[in-house]
Order: structure tokens, then C-alpha cells, then sequence
């Protein structure tokens, strides 16, 4: 896929399993050799993530190092959060 490609995925529900629980976050092989990760700041203390469970989460960031990064869906994006605190972001 080329970056154009991956780009107009920002903003898409993807779908995927989790690989890996961290303390640092969630990591979610979703397909064709793209990995991605659930930043702790979207992971709840009630959030029982288990190696294996079916995932849903918006595709938030691709970076230069191709790395995807995701919010489950119902999760306020991080920047949002710190706008609402009066922090200016």
C-alpha cells in the first residue's frame, strides 16, 4: 500500500487482534503486515485487554516510521482531553 493509500485510512475504523498487552499499551496486528497501538492514555483502569480479543479502534496516526497508532472507539483523543483542561496544546 502506498503512503497516499495509508494516509486516507486516518480517520477509519479498523479491525484487528491484540498481540500484546504492555504497560505502555495496546499492541493490535491488523492484517497485511500492519501493526498497531493502543496508547495507554486510551486504556481505562476496567479495560481488561487480553491477548487474542477482537479489537476495534480508530486509525488516530500514521508516523514517519509507519507506525500506526489507534483510539477505541467512545475514547476522547488525548489532545482533546488536554484542551478541556486548559491546556494549550
Amino acid at each position: 500500500m502506498s503512503e497516499p493509500e495509508e494516509q486516507a485510512l486516518i480517520g477509519t475504523l479498523m479491525h484487528g487482534t491484540v498481540t500484546a498487552v504492555f504497560p505502555w499499551g495496546i499492541v493490535v496486528d491488523l492484517g497485511a503486515g500492519r501493526v498497531g497501538l493502543i496508547d495507554v492514555l486510551y486504556v481505562d483502569d476496567d479495560d481488561d485487554y487480553q491477548v487474542g480479543q477482537q479489537v476495534s479502534a480508530y486509525l488516530t496516526v500514521i508516523n514517519q516510521k509507519r507506525e500506526y497508532r489507534l483510539r477505541p472507539p467512545g475514547q476522547v483523543p488525548v489532545v482533546d482531553r488536554l484542551r478541556a483542561a486548559g491546556l494549550d496544546v
